[in-house]
């Protein structure tokens, strides 16, 4: 596969190289000069780079400007109708002359120093953009920054940051408003006029939740806590901390609250809602609440989390309130992840893991499909969450597993034509690694251990590898297992 080639002046290398570590944590191929090498033919190792290229993606600034070298790179892959990729550095400056002309009319990548937004966000479209617009696929995960902490690139950003986070935002501002609209349900700005059931026109939109596996299983970080000390809040105050974060929320909280008033089944109006929020995509996945949530939750730094706070807060009561569920439960990537998955590995998935009850569901090439490289995820879990009653894709057997779920690698089998399965089981943690929302009487909190107890807010049990696997093997429920053998009919599925 071609790679992305990023071309920079060396007065900017720092950033480039944080660039560059983002994206190979997602997969992409990309080719830096200083970390594939400079022969001793600088024009002739530079020519390769560029042929061997899907895309060059150049970082503008002054001295790439006025760069000799940066100006034959981009002016050569121009002649072979290369695609670029233009990302802006500086605010106070703007390419003019040739570099001006060559990028002109070409959708630019906002990295200024001067941005109110962190690194991050900026990197979300950007790997976005490589993977749909330059590879053609559809990505494995709409973008996510993964478990690292939010980088900001200078006072002024971390200043603003931090102003928008300790105070309330009473509604979408003008320039949300001129975002991207859901494509299902549709709006029509100041009118009463929505579709409230209407399925979304693209399949990428709906694979996003049960294909986001980024959670990196080896990494331990400190439990999810604070959020319990929030106050109960009705759905519309709880997001107002998000306004800023998460584009067109005010219609997507008006769409949820009118989905769910006659599905409460137990839960209150704000909580079923708060749900059916959870499960929206908006235009651009990696905007979605889910994936955003998602993201703060993975991240090492915790404070990442505060602004989902009281959102949290109502969420997680909503989820500890349903029955725990004991199922073999299903997900999925296109790609290889087995290497950081080993038989015998504990590990934590610290986002909230969307998977399902039908292995056929995600045979379907909306999801996983039957080719191409693909990693398939068997559960064993103990305290599913079932939430069908509420989600907005009501064909979808959707199960939830908590933050913070703790798993035992089972075993690994490489399936043939590019499937793997990876089967995992669910297992009680050294210690919680999640804080319950405390706001709720032990009875009504549905939390199972591994043989099959019911655990309150005050179980603060512990279980070692040994003890989860007799205790799941003397189970009232036993879990199905499933055969990882080549011959299974479940490999052969997916590789017809």
């Amino acid at each position: 596969m071609k790679h992305i080639m990023l071309s920079y002046q060396h007065d900017t290398q720092d950033l480039v190289k944080e660039i560059f570590q983002e994206l190979r944590r997602e997969n992409i191929p990309v080719w830096m000069d200083i970390y594939d090498g400079i022969a001793a033919n600088l024009n002739q190792e530079m020519a390769e780079g560029v042929e061997n290229s899907a895309a060059v993606c150049f970082f503008m600034s002054k001295e790439y400007q006025s760069s000799s070298n940066c100006r034959k790179e981009l002016q050569y892959a121009e002649s072979l109708n290369i695609p670029l990729i233009p990302c802006r550095l500086h605010a106070d400056w703007k390419p003019s002359g040739w570099l001006g002309l060559i990028s002109a009319g070409l959708k630019w990548f906002d990295f200024r120093d001067k941005s109110d937004k962190p690194i991050n966000m900026a990197m979300d479209k950007l790997i976005y953009h490589i993977q749909v617009k330059i590879y053609h696929i559809e990505p494995t995960v709409f973008p996510d920054a993964l478990i690292e902490p939010v980088y900001f690139r200078n006072r002024h950003k971390k200043l603003v940051v931090e102003e928008n986070l300790s105070s309330s935002v009473s509604g979408p501002s003008s320039a949300q408003n001129s975002l991207t609209t859901l494509v299902s349900p549709s709006f029509q700005s100041g009118g009463e006029n929505y579709a409230l059931n209407k399925e979304p026109t693209s399949a990428i939109k709906k694979q996003s939740r049960f294909l986001d596996i980024q959670d990196r299983p080896s990494l331990m970080l400190s439990p999810i806590s604070d959020y319990a000390n929030s106050p109960l809040l009705p759905l519309e105050t709880s997001v107002k901390p998000l306004h800023h974060l998460v584009p067109n929320l005010n219609r997507c909280v008006y769409i949820a609250k009118q989905n769910t008033k006659n599905n409460l089944d137990g839960l209150t109006s704000d909580e079923a809602a708060s749900i059916h929020l959870y499960t929206m995509e908006w235009d651009e996945s990696n905007q979605s609440l889910y994936s955003q949530l998602n993201r703060a939750l993975r991240a090492v730094e915790r404070e990442t989390l505060i602004p989902y706070f009281s959102y949290l807060k109502l969420f997680l009561t909503a989820l500890y309130k349903l029955p725990s569920i004991r199922a073999t439960v299903w997900r999925g990537v296109k790609t290889h992840i087995n290497s950081s998955y080993r038989s015998g590995m504990r590990i934590v998935w610290w986002g909230i893991s969307s998977c399902t009850s039908s292995v056929s569901m995600l045979e379907s090439e909306t999801f996983l499909g039957k080719t191409g490289i693909r990693t398939l995820f068997s559960i064993e879990c103990f305290n599913g969450k079932r939430i069908n009653p509420y989600t907005y894709y009501k064909t979808e057997d959707e199960i939830l597993l908590l933050p913070g779920s703790y798993f035992e690698v089972v075993s690994e089998l490489d399936a043939g034509r590019d499937l793997h399965i990876i089967h995992m089981r669910e297992i009680t943690p050294p210690f919680p690694l999640i804080e319950p929302p405390f706001g709720l009487p032990a009875t009504e909190i549905n939390l199972t251990s591994p043989n099959g107890t019911i655990r309150g807010k005050s179980d603060t049990s512990t279980a070692t590898n040994a003890s989860s696997s007799s205790n799941l093997n003397k189970a009232k429920q036993p879990v199905r297992r499933i055969s990882v053998s080549k011959h299974s009919k479940l490999s052969q599925s997916f590789k017809d």
